[in-house]
């Protein structure tokens, strides 16, 4: 019996890893040039040419959003910036599975049992944002940030407008970078 016990610990400790990889929220990353004084950064403007692919009103909210998160960082929105900013999105939607697992015992009898789920539609799209910070004196890139989290396409528009907020207040938390 001790036996048994003990293998339906290790299976647990198996379903609770899984459990807590699929719940995984948002994921950011951040590279920069360690030689750049990011004080010397007051001002803003994003590249003219930035094509994203939503439709026309979503893309006025992320650049609302964007600009709202770096003027709450010190910065200013400006026709003759310090730093030019581009924007890239890539969105696709995740295909989520889902495995059943579970084990149990009565008596001296135990088992062990393995099932799967039909997957059922929600309309999350992933949506993966970088975000470069451009020298605009030496064309040099001195910042890169990168936001990948899950956003439902039939929400209310201020929801929409928070989930974009949260996602450049996370995405810029590590601006500027601590030496």
């Amino acid at each position: 019996m001790d036996i048994l016990k003990f293998k339906g610990m290790k299976y647990f400790k198996f379903l609770l890893l899984f459990v807590f990889l699929g719940c995984a929220g948002p994921r950011t990353a951040y590279d920069y040039d360690d030689q750049v004084d990011f004080n010397q950064y007051k001002t803003f403007r994003f590249f003219e040419d930035i094509k994203l692919p939503v439709n026309e009103i979503d893309a006025k909210r992320i650049f609302a959003q964007l600009e709202y998160a770096m003027v709450e960082k010190g910065l200013v929105y400006h026709e003759n910036p310090d730093i030019f900013i581009d924007v890239q999105l890539n969105q696709f939607e995740a295909q989520r599975n889902a495995v059943g697992i579970g084990f149990g015992s009565y008596g001296r009898h135990s088992g062990i049992n393995i099932g799967g789920q039909i997957p059922i539609a929600t309309n999350t799209l992933t949506k993966q944002f970088t975000i470069d910070f451009v020298d605009a004196k030496n064309d040099k890139l001195i910042w890169r940030g990168f936001y990948e989290g899950n956003f439902q396409s039939n929400i209310e528009i201020t929801q929409k407008e928070q989930l974009y907020a949260e996602a450049f207040k996370k995405l810029l938390s590590k601006y500027p970078p601590k030496k």
